[in-house]
This record gives C-alpha cells, sequence and structure tokens, in this order.
C-alpha cells in the first residue's frame, strides 16, 4: 500500500503499537527464564513492522530485509520456551496479518514459504532443548499461517476490486463508458498541467448532437442512447488513450487532445464525422490552447466556437477565436456579419 504523510505516520504508530505491545507482554511473562536468543527476537520484532510500514519497496533492501526477517525474529522467541509448541509461536500470526493485506502475490508466496521453514528448519538444525521437536505443532501451525494469511489476501483483493469498481463509478459515464463530468474535472486540468511542463501544444473539441431532442421525441430515448454510445465509441476509436474525453450531459461531449495542433484536432473531428457507422450529426467547436490560459476559459472559448457551429447551419466544425473576447464580440454580430467573421475560421 502506498502511504504518504499523515497515513504514513499514523501506519506507523499503528505498528509500533500493535507489535511491541503483545512482544512486550510475551516478555515480562517469566521474564528470568527468558533466554539471549528470546531478547534478540523480541527486538527485532519490534523493530521488523516500523520499518516495513516507514520504508516503501523502493528502498528494497531495509523493506525486504524487515519483512521476511520479522518471521525468524519470532521464531527466535520461542527458543527455550517449547518451540512450535509454545504459547509464543502466536505471534508468528501478527505478520501473516502483514502478507495477507499488504504483501504482492509473490511476497505473500515467499512470506508463506519462510514460515514453513522458521516451523520446521530450528527443530532440524537446533534441535532441543532450545526447539524441542514437535511436528504435529509445526505443522498446524504453518497451516493456520497459510489460512491467516490466504482469508486476509482474498479479502483484501475484493476490497481493493470493489473501492476500484466504485472509483470508476464515481468518475465514469455509465451509458458511454466516458468520463463524467466529475471525472473530467479531474483529469483535464491534470492533462493541461502536464502539457504546460512539457510545453507541448493542446486542443479542445466539443461536440453537440444535433436535434437530439428532436431524435428523442420521434424514435424514442433507446434510439437517442444508441446514438450517444455510437458518438462515444467512434470518439474512442479516433482519439487517443492519453486524451481525456468526458461526456459533460445529455448530448455534450468534450475531448482535451494533448500533444495535439489546431490542425490535428480538425483533422481528428473529420475521422470522426466519416468513420462512424450510422449518419449521426453533430456540431463541433475547437479552441486551440495558447499555452498560459486557464482551463475554463479554454472551455468557454471552445463553447461559443459551438454556438456558432449551431448558429451557422449544425452539422459543421468552428475554430474558436484567440479570445474569449473576440468570440463574444463575433457573437453579437448580425447572422451575415457573423459569417463573414467567421469565414476564415470555418473547417
Amino acid at each position: 500500500m502506498h502511504l504518504k504523510g499523515a497515513s504514513r505516520a499514523w501506519a506507523v504508530r499503528f505498528a509500533f503499537l500493535g507489535n511491541t505491545l503483545p512482544v512486550g507482554i510475551a516478555t515480562v511473562t517469566r521474564l528470568g527464564s527468558h533466554h539471549a536468543l528470546f531478547f534478540a527476537g523480541a527486538a527485532a520484532s519490534c523493530v521488523a513492522p516500523i520499518v516495513v510500514t516507514a520504508a516503501s519497496r523502493r528502498h528494497r533492501l531495509a523493506f525486504y530485509l524487515a519483512a521476511f526477517g520479522g518471521l525468524p525474529a519470532l521464531t527466535g522467541m520461542q527458543s527455550y520456551s517449547g518451540g512450535v509448541a509454545s504459547g509464543y509461536s502466536v505471534l508468528l500470526m501478527m505478520a501473516m496479518v502483514w502478507f495477507g493485506l499488504q504483501a504482492t502475490n509473490r511476497e505473500l508466496v515467499a512470506g508463506l514459504s519462510v514460515l514453513a521453514l522458521c516451523c520446521y528448519l530450528p527443530m532440524l538444525v537446533i534441535g532441543p532443548p532450545a526447539y524441542p521437536v514437535s511436528w504435529g505443532h509445526a505443522t498446524l501451525l504453518t497451516l493456520i499461517g497459510c489460512t491467516v494469511a490466504g482469508s486476509l489476501w482474498r479479502l483484501a483483493r475484493e476490497t481493493q476490486s470493489l473501492t476500484r469498481r466504485l472509483r470508476e463509478e464515481a468518475v465514469i459515464d455509465d451509458l458511454t463508458g466516458l468520463l463524467n463530468r466529475r471525472g473530467w474535472r479531474y483529469a483535464a486540468p491534470r492533462e493541461l498541467a502536464r502539457a504546460d511542463r512539457s510545453g507541448a501544444p493542446a486542443a479542445l473539441v466539443m461536440l453537440d448532437l444535433d436535434n437530439f431532442k428532436q431524435l428523442n421525441d420521434e424514435e424514442g430515448h433507446d434510439r437517442g442512447d444508441r446514438v450517444l454510445q455510437e458518438l462515444a465509441e467512434g470518439l474512442r476509436a479516433t482519439l487517443r488513450a492519453g486524451d481525456a474525453v468526458a461526456r459533460l450531459g445529455g448530448d455534450e461531449f468534450v475531448a482535451l487532445l494533448s500533444n495535439c495542433t489546431l490542425a490535428g484536432s480538425l483533422s481528428a473531428v473529420m475521422r470522426l464525422r466519416s468513420g462512424l457507422r450510422t449518419r449521426v450529426w453533430f456540431s463541433a467547436g475547437v479552441a486551440e490552447w495558447d499555452g498560459k490560459e486557464e482551463l475554463q476559459e479554454l472551455l468557454r472559448r471552445a463553447d461559443l466556437a459551438l454556438y456558432a457551429a449551431k448558429a451557422n447551419g449544425a452539422g459543421r466544425t468552428e475554430i474558436a477565436p484567440a479570445s474569449v473576447t473576440d468570440a463574444q464580440a463575433i457573437e453579437q454580430l448580425p447572422i451575415d456579419g457573423r459569417e463573414a467573421a467567421d469565414t476564415a475560421t470555418t473547417a
């Protein structure tokens, strides 16, 4: 799990309390009878979860030494106290909880393997009196560890899948599969900021179906939904995977084309028109980003260009003037004057 800032600080606190408390209780129990290996294992088992929580996987050596070293450390606490048959063996389940909830698939398999080695190997290599032979207890401990880690792994994956699906549903339009208005508010500013950092060009395209209300009234909403879905499929097929494409509502669509010039965006709209399987009439407004304007200003210019496309007969593409002021001035002209002003900017 990727943690930052306050979340990581809280996780470190929980790792400290959740491990030092049970290990501390185990240590003070029969304090005078413990050997040096017990105290070394207790100290290491307290440090290991804190290191795992505080360090990310980018610090591979520290992270994996702590993640897998915690099991041998907890095994050290079993020395001269009954081995796998001692009451301290249950502490191994603390490590298996982490492997079940946080480990990757490979880390989980490796953790289960280390658990099995920690259960059987001390009896074979060291033996009594430090680690009495008890095959039944070793097998039982291994099976319980596998069950705990496996059950938590399954639960964690289902939770992650549900969370991912809920997040997608929150930002995805369920009819078209494109971003919805909320998803657009997340994705578009990020893409525009990326273009700003890299100095790449960008363009914004707004689309609106022509006579969509009439289509719904005459042929039904099912037909209208199919037209919306076909336009969405055309947008996905025409535009690149990195472009932010959304249905803002009703029959209004918007796309932020990253690393794309004005000519490239006009070409994309032409390909979209020609690539639709059935005749879907739409108007489009295209605005080229000037490299410094905010997203809302860019949207406003594209929206005014879309308005001009509708006013000039629909089924066409208009290019937004260089500024909102120019676009508003053109919008206020009589129709004849507006058509003359748009002649140089009509695709």
